[in-house]
């Protein structure tokens, strides 16, 4: 989609046009940006209908394992809108690996996160091939500010402005 006309001014695009953007990059409108899928490393799928719900959205399942055990725990798809169900072992500031529920494949770190604990950046594949191009992420923290689902595009800009060289 073209951002500039001849003249160099911007091009506001129509709304619906705007909307099929996002969802050909695995992003959807219904008044705030969810995904409506999300992938482990190997391909399994962890948003399902019978997911637990956020505004009747099914959330993301994931395996969450710390020094208190582990848990099933669902996030909301909502972009920058940290919700979250189950999970209630773990405490402010517990390190967490984060796995598929299907096949525990640990998902990857894509970036540090800046947070007091010097959490991590975990991806969700948008699609079924995992790439971090097309990815969504969140802190490893529980209890981060940024254990909310962010774009990983926006993550990795961010971490290379403020530490690269």
């Amino acid at each position: 989609m073209e951002r500039f006309d001849e003249e160099g001014k911007l091009i506001m695009p129509e709304p619906e046009v705007l909307k099929k953007e996002l969802e050909h990059l695995g992003l959807y409108y219904d008044n705030a940006v969810h995904v409506h899928q999300v992938f482990c490393p190997n391909g399994h799928q962890l948003i399902l209908d019978n997911n637990n719900k956020f505004n009747d959205m099914p959330g993301i399942k994931l395996l969450l394992a710390g020094i208190r055990g582990s848990s099933e725990v669902f996030i909301s798809p909502y972009l920058n809108k940290r919700e979250r169900s189950g999970g209630d072992m773990f405490k402010l500031g517990d390190r967490l690996e984060v796995r598929c529920p299907i096949c525990s494949v640990e998902l990857p770190i894509i970036a540090p996160c800046d947070c007091q604990w010097d959490g991590m950046y975990v991806a969700l594949s948008l699609e079924e091939d995992m790439s971090t191009k097309n990815a969504v992420c969140f802190c490893n923290i529980w209890g981060c500010p940024n254990g909310d689902v962010r774009m990983a595009g926006e993550v990795i800009t961010e971490y290379r402005s403020n530490y690269s060289l």
